[in-house]
């Protein structure tokens, strides 16, 4: 099921003739449960200024913030629910923005209702390489706890062999894989 916020997103991005995928919270739940609402698209880096540009002309959004690899807007008719537009350079490790941007487009993303939504693969690899990594690796054992199979972690190991971030994500999903192994968590992941 499509959220009336994505739909809102989709309705504005192709009006404006921007190429993005959805990822983050709103792309797992295409698959589990989850409580986000706010919308994060990743746009091609080429993309990315002449984006946050025109939506900034955008009458339903409010603009925020914006740095090199990041922009926050608003969703005035959802209740000023955020929205984030994310530069694909954040996560190309040793390739380019666009080689990352080509990558999620084609094999890191399914379509649903026309809308590209990241794979949980692609979403835990680019939630791991931020900053806040360790919050968002406890979003993944949830998100895994909610029926996404932890067998997926393998591509994410994949997507850092192909983009040359694996020492990083190796490290980052150790913590995950532990995490995961705990007694108390693993009670807890539903089984196929």
């Amino acid at each position: 099921m499509t959220d009336a916020e994505v739909l809102a997103v989709d309705a504005i991005l192709r009006r404006e003739e921007i190429r993005y995928v959805v990822i983050g919270g709103q792309a797992i739940a295409q698959l589990a449960a989850t409580a986000t609402r706010d919308v994060d698209v990743m746009v091609a880096t080429g993309d990315f200024e002449r984006t946050i540009v025109r939506l900034q002309g955008v009458k339903e959004l409010a603009f925020d913030w914006k740095d090199a690899q990041l922009a926050r807007f608003r969703l005035l008719p959802q209740g000023g629910v955020p929205l984030d537009v994310i530069n694909a350079s954040t996560f190309s490790g040793t390739k380019s923005g666009e080689e990352f941007f080509r990558f999620l487009l084609a094999d890191g993303s399914t379509e649903t209702a026309g809308i590209s939504y990241a794979t949980p693969e692609a979403v835990w690899y680019t939630r791991l390489l931020t900053k806040r990594w360790k919050a968002y690796a406890e979003k993944i054992v949830t998100n895994v706890v909610d029926g996404v199979r932890a067998g997926r972690l393998t591509g994410v190991e994949a997507i850092a062999q192909r983009f040359g971030t694996e020492a990083t994500i190796r490290t980052r999903l150790a913590y995950v894989r532990e995490e995961l192994a705990r007694p108390d968590i693993e009670s807890l992941i539903r089984r196929p």
